[in-house]
Order: C-alpha cells, then sequence, then structure tokens
C-alpha cells in the first residue's frame, strides 16, 4: 500500500543567500519534517456509473426482503445523479447511486452498507 508523505517547508530569510547576478541558494539544508497521514477510509459506493450491471442487479436482489416485515415489496432508493441521454436528455435507468432501500408494506428504509453484505 503506498502511503503518502505531506512534507512542510518554511522558508526563512537567513536560510537564502542571495547574490546580485545568481539564483537564491540555501545557506544551510535543514532535516526535512515528514508528518506522515492515513488516507480516509474508502467508502463503498454504488453508482450505477461505476459499477456494472450484474453487481447493481445482486445488491437489489440482496436487499430483496424487508429486515422488519419480511415482504418483498422492495424499491431501491437512488440519487438523482443518473446519467442524462445525449439523444432524448432523459435519465438513463439503472445509472443512478442507490442509498438504500424501501419496503412499501410497512414503510421501512434502510441504508445500502447495513444490510447489502447478508445473505437473506
Amino acid at each position: 500500500m503506498n502511503r503518502i508523505h505531506l512534507r512542510l517547508f518554511t522558508p526563512t530569510d537567513d536560510a537564502v543567500l542571495e547574490t546580485e547576478d545568481s539564483l537564491p541558494i540555501p545557506a544551510i539544508e535543514s532535516p526535512e519534517d515528514i508528518i506522515p497521514f492515513e488516507r480516509a477510509r474508502r467508502s463503498v459506493i454504488f453508482s450505477g456509473r461505476f459499477m456494472p450491471a450484474v453487481d447493481r442487479a445482486r445488491l437489489i436482489h440482496q436487499n430483496g426482503t424487508c429486515p422488519e416485515c419480511s415482504h418483498q415489496d422492495i424499491e431501491p432508493l437512488e440519487l438523482a445523479d443518473s446519467m442524462i441521454s445525449p439523444r432524448n436528455r432523459l435519465p438513463v435507468p439503472g445509472t443512478a447511486t442507490i442509498v438504500g432501500f424501501h419496503c412499501n408494506d410497512c414503510g421501512t428504509e434502510w441504508p445500502v452498507y447495513e444490510i447489502s453484505c447478508r445473505k437473506i
């Protein structure tokens, strides 16, 4: 795994000697202070743009049963970020980001990350 290191430098007036005809030359090279930082955890995004259709169908199938009432009248909750067709300027089905699911029988809603890996 690659780690990114942030390097901070503080230029001071004493550290740079300037002559009239040359470029600035550092007088004393001080050791670098390297502060490592961790990347943010990658969250799982179920965007239809970047997700194969098979994985999207598998996600909808895995969340096809309500965890509360066990009925199967489920609708995916999607953001309004689907791709727009250049031909008719309408949203392309299956390209929006799935953020959760809604049961039409009992009204329960659950986010994708809680239940998407569970086999029902």
